[in-house]
C-alpha cells in the first residue's frame, strides 16, 4: 500500500543508491494496480504514476503523472475512476478514446454497496437505518474502511470478514460482532438481489456478486442465547423513582418509563411524534413497525399522564436528538440509561429489552392473557394465515379494558403495595423524597 511516508522513504533511498524503485497499492485480480516509480535520473529524482496491469502474461504500463503535482489522492482517484474500469474491461487504458468509454461505469466497490444499502433502508422507512450507516460506514473502524472502500464488492472473502469481526469478538464485545455480521450480510444480500429484481425501476450498480462471503460464516451461538433478565416488582419501583429524580440528568429518562409502562419497543417510543398520539383517544398509532405492521396501542394512565406532561420540538418530537432536532433521539440512549442506573446502585445490570420483557411478565402476572399481551406489544405474526387473510377486527375494545388491568396493578407497584426486599432498602433510601410520591401523578 502506498503512503506519503513510503514516497518520502524510497526518494531517500534512490538519492543514495542510485536504485529504482516500485510501490504499488493493493487491487483486485484483473483490474492492475496502481504505481509509483521513484528512480534516479541523471541529477534528479523522479517519481512517475502508473497503471500497472498485464496483457497476455506481460506487464504493460500507462503512465498518470508526476508525483507531487499529481498528488497521491488524486493519482487514487483517476486510477480508480478512469483506468481501473477499463482494464478490467479488457480494453487498453493508454487509448483516450477507450477510458472515455469506461470511466463512467458504476461504482461497484464496497463503498458504493454500503451506500446504496442505507439508501435503500431510508426508503424504505427502516428506523435504525442510520445505526446500520454508523457500522458500515461513518464510525473510526468502519467495515467499509477495513474491508477495502475501493476493492470491488464481488471480490471481498470470507476470511477477509472473519478477521474484521474476530477483532471486535476479541474485545468482549461479541453483540456488537453479532450486529456487524448481520449488517454486512444484510448488505451483499441486498447487493445480489437488487441487481436481479424485476421490480426494481431505480438504476444503480450491476455488483455481480455471485455468493454473499458471509454465508460461509456461522453465526455466534453464545451471542444468540435468549434473554432471561427481568427486573421483580421491588426493582420495576425502584428504578421508576430513579428515574423519576434523574429525569433533569436525562431526556431519556421518560422515554425509559413509557417502555415500562407499555412495553413498547425502544425505537417505536424514541421516535414518537404528535402526529403518533391521539391525545383525546389516548392512542398511539404507528403507520409501519418492525415487523412490517401497522400498530396501535391504548396507553394506561399512567403512561398517558407521562407523555401529556411531555412537549414536542418544533419537529413534532418527544425525544428529539441532542444535536439534530429534526431527527429522534439515538437508539443507545436508553441502554446507556439503564447502564448508569446499574452503575450507581450495584444493582445487576439489564437493558431496555429486558424492560420489555419484564412488562410482558409483570403484566401476565397482572391477569392479562398471553394473546393479549402479544397483540399490545405488537408479536402478532404476520404470516399467520388467520390474521392475514381473514381477520379485521381490530380488538381496540379488549385492548383498552386489558391496559386498565395493567395500569391497576402498576398502581400498585408503584405505590409498594408489594413490599421492599432488605437487600433494596438501601437503593430505596437514597431516594427517600420519593417515596411518598402519588403514582400516575403529572410530573413537573
Amino acid at each position: 500500500m502506498i503512503t506519503d511516508s513510503r514516497i518520502k522513504a524510497a526518494i531517500k533511498r534512490v538519492r543514495t543508491s542510485k536504485s529504482r524503485i516500485e510501490l504499488r497499492d493493493n487491487g483486485d485480480r484483473g483490474g492492475g494496480r496502481l504505481t509509483l516509480v521513484v528512480r534516479s535520473f541523471r541529477t534528479q529524482i523522479t517519481c512517475e504514476w502508473y497503471a500497472l496491469y498485464y496483457r497476455d502474461g506481460k506487464r504493460r504500463f500507462t503512465k498518470l503523472g508526476a508525483y507531487p503535482m499529481l498528488s497521491l489522492v488524486e493519482a487514487r482517484k483517476r486510477f480508480r475512476n478512469e483506468y481501473a474500469p477499463t482494464i478490467l474491461a479488457g480494453a487498453q487504458p493508454e487509448n483516450r478514446f477507450a477510458r472515455s468509454q469506461h470511466k463512467k461505469a458504476p461504482d461497484i466497490s464496497v463503498r458504493a454497496l454500503f451506500t446504496a444499502y442505507v439508501e435503500h433502508l431510508k426508503v424504505s422507512g427502516k428506523g435504525a437505518w442510520y445505526q446500520v450507516e454508523r457500522i458500515l460506514l461513518k464510525r473510526d473502524n468502519n467495515v467499509a474502511t477495513f474491508l477495502g472502500p475501493d476493492r470491488l464488492a464481488r471480490s471481498i472473502e470470507p476470511k477477509t470478514i472473519v478477521s474484521y469481526l474476530a477483532a471486535i469478538h476479541a474485545r468482549g464485545t461479541i453483540g456488537m460482532a453479532h450486529n456487524a455480521r448481520a449488517y454486512i450480510s444484510a448488505a451483499f444480500a441486498f447487493g445480489m438481489k437488487s441487481e436481479h429484481s424485476y421490480t426494481r425501476q431505480e438504476g444503480g450498480g450491476r455488483w455481480s456478486i455471485s455468493a454473499n462471503p458471509v454465508a460461509a460464516i456461522p453465526t455466534d451461538k453464545q451471542a444468540l442465547r435468549v434473554g432471561e433478565r427481568f427486573l421483580t416488582l421491588t426493582e420495576f419501583r425502584l428504578f421508576w423513582m430513579w428515574l423519576l429524580a434523574n429525569r433533569t440528568r436525562s431526556a431519556s429518562a421518560p422515554a425509559v418509563q413509557l417502555i415500562m409502562a407499555t412495553g413498547q419497543r425502544v425505537q417505536e417510543i424514541l421516535q414518537l411524534t404528535e402526529f403518533h398520539y391521539e391525545r383525546q383517544e389516548r392512542l398511539l398509532s404507528w403507520k409501519k413497525t418492525k415487523n412490517g405492521l401497522p400498530h396501535s396501542l391504548p396507553l394506561p394512565d399512567i403512561a398517558a399522564e407521562l407523555l401529556d406532561s411531555l412537549v414536542a420540538n418544533e419537529f413534532g418530537f418527544f425525544f428529539p436528538h441532542r444535536v439534530d432536532p429534526m431527527r429522534h433521539a439515538i437508539y443507545t440512549s436508553p441502554n446507556k440509561l439503564c447502564e448508569l442506573y446499574a452503575t450507581e446502585t450495584a444493582t445487576e445490570r439489564f437493558t431496555p429489552r429486558d424492560l420489555r420483557r419484564t412488562w410482558k411478565t409483570l403484566a401476565g402476572r397482572a391477569g392479562i392473557s398471553k394473546e393479549m399481551r402479544d397483540r399490545l406489544q405488537n408479536h402478532m405474526k404476520k404470516n399467520d394465515v388467520s390474521t392475514r387473510h381473514y381477520d379485521r377486527y381490530d380488538y381496540l375494545t379488549e385492548r383498552r379494558a386489558a391496559m386498565k388491568e395493567w395500569n391497576a396493578f402498576m398502581q400498585q407497584i408503584l405505590a409498594g403495595e408489594f413490599g421492599v426486599s432488605a437487600s433494596h432498602q438501601r437503593i430505596q433510601n437514597a431516594f427517600p423524597s420519593l417515596s411518598q410520591r402519588v403514582p400516575g401523578s403529572p410530573i413537573a
